[in-house]
């Protein structure tokens, strides 16, 4: 088989954001923005009377003093200040964000961006994780540097201190040889095929895909019109289907399609016609193998990134999601101490303004906050900020919440709700992090 790849010119602008731009760098703005081929989407600065800020609202350009804007939208390049005196805990977010980095002066230089990626400032990947911290949850970032910077003072040790894992030790991922990955299509159809000439089925197939986007990966043998409606039975129940033909040319056959679900993917794999009927169970300790196995690999993925994972889904998400949010936050504090907490929500009781708050709150949340209705006045809110930091979020949560309650008619004021958090920022607590969460989700 040959596969062509074609590649597309994207002549659109390069969307950019400007980040602590001083007095010096904002006299190089008026130059930035008559650039072709660029968009400034957002201008962000420490102070609201800063000069990078004051250019913004003359060139009326959108502005910020929240780094976690950042989060909102995609951009293509940040120009950030060479003088900037957070420059590592920017380049942190941005590392963990995946987007170039660059100074004004080499971006109106035309220097080589190939390279950009690349932070400017050389420091440990723990200490930009701890910027990255900082940036959404606003920990004290002086005490972080403390912590993770060597001591290079008069009568430090001249050796490198041994360090002891915190909490329990990472599992460690099994060979995954005999299981194909997802992309592997020609492997998985090798495996299939093999499973079916062993268990005499006469068609299998494999559905597969992340968020939510399940598609065909492999297939052997004919469609089956059964196998397929025991497929769309099994993705939209979540559970198993098998049947036997019990009459017809068939008879004493099984037909079966088993769902299954990882950190970051969903799928279901069927087979036809297994012969003997028996033969099905072997098909369903395949695919819990498989689930196993493509759900080790999907966590060691994710976990380092979490929650800022390509692909993965944002907002409003089902139980078994929100579950493996809450375990990826746990595994992400593990790794490098970052902090999460979960917010619950007791809203009054009124549907229609509870829709309307269902509808809006994504919007006023970050990509990288999770969110679940456990009940009908019941909102869970999974995110990295601190309860100090997390104040502006109240904030915009309370005033959508009395603006939807006077669109439905309720009467005024609306009723306040009641607020519970849990949070773990340090290994130590995620036992009582995930028995509060428990608590919280359905049983």
């Amino acid at each position: 088989m040959t596969l062509s790849a074609t590649t597309s010119h994207d002549s659109s602008p390069r969307r950019v954001v400007l980040v602590d731009f001083d007095w010096r760098d904002a006299d190089l703005l008026p130059e930035l923005l008559a650039r072709p081929g660029i968009s400034v989407r957002l201008v962000a600065g420490q102070k609201s009377d800063g000069a990078g800020l004051k250019m913004a609202e003359l060139c009326e350009l959108p502005r910020t003093t929240d780094l976690a804007d950042l989060t909102r939208e995609i951009f293509d390049l940040a120009v950030v200040s060479e003088r900037s005196p957070r420059r590592t805990q920017i380049e942190g977010l941005l590392l963990a964000l995946g987007t170039p980095c660059v100074s004004p002066e080499s971006l109106l230089r035309g220097t080589d961006l190939t390279h950009a990626n690349t932070p400017a400032v050389e420091a440990p990947l723990a200490l930009h994780a701890i910027a990255f911290e900082n940036a959404l949850g606003g920990a004290d970032f002086d005490a972080l540097i403390e912590q993770a910077l060597p001591d290079i003072g008069d009568g430090a040790p001249a050796t490198p201190r041994s360090v002891t894992p915190a909490g329990r030790s990472e599992l460690r991922v099994p060979s995954l040889a005999e299981f194909p990955s997802l992309e592997d299509r020609q492997g998985l159809e090798r495996a299939l095929a093999d499973l079916a000439s062993g268990t005499g089925a006469q068609a299998a197939e494999l559905r597969a895909g992340r968020s939510g986007d399940v598609r065909l990966l492999a297939r052997v043998g004919e469609e089956d019109p059964l196998l397929a409606g025991l497929i769309d039975l099994a993705l939209s129940e979540n559970a198993p289907q098998v049947i036997t033909r019990l009459t017809g040319p068939q008879e004493g056959k099984a037909w079966g399609a088993w769902p299954f679900r990882t950190t970051r993917s969903r799928g279901v794999i069927a087979a036809a016609a297994i012969d003997p009927a028996s033969g099905w169970t072997t098909w369903q300790q395949t695919v819990e193998g498989l689930r196993q196995a493509w759900d080790l690999r999907d966590r060691e993925q994710a976990a380092p990134a979490f929650p800022l994972v390509p692909g993965d889904a944002h907002g409003w998400l089902d139980l078994e999601d929100f579950r493996t949010a809450i375990s990826l936050a746990v595994a992400r504090n593990l790794r490098d101490g970052l902090s999460f907490a979960v917010h619950r929500f007791e809203l009054a009781s009124r549907p229609e303004a509870l829709g309307l708050l269902c509808e809006r709150l994504p919007a006023q949340l970050r990509d990288t906050d999770r969110l679940f209705r456990p009940e009908q006045g019941t909102v869970l809110l999974l995110t990295t900020c601190s309860l100090e930091t997390f104040e502006p979020v109240r904030r915009r949560i309370t005033t959508l919440w009395e603006t939807v309650w006077q669109e439905s008619g309720g009467p005024a004021p609306a009723p306040g709700f009641v607020e519970s958090r849990t949070e773990v920022s340090e290994p130590a607590e995620a036992e009582q992090f995930l028995a509060a969460t428990g608590r919280w989700l359905p049983q």
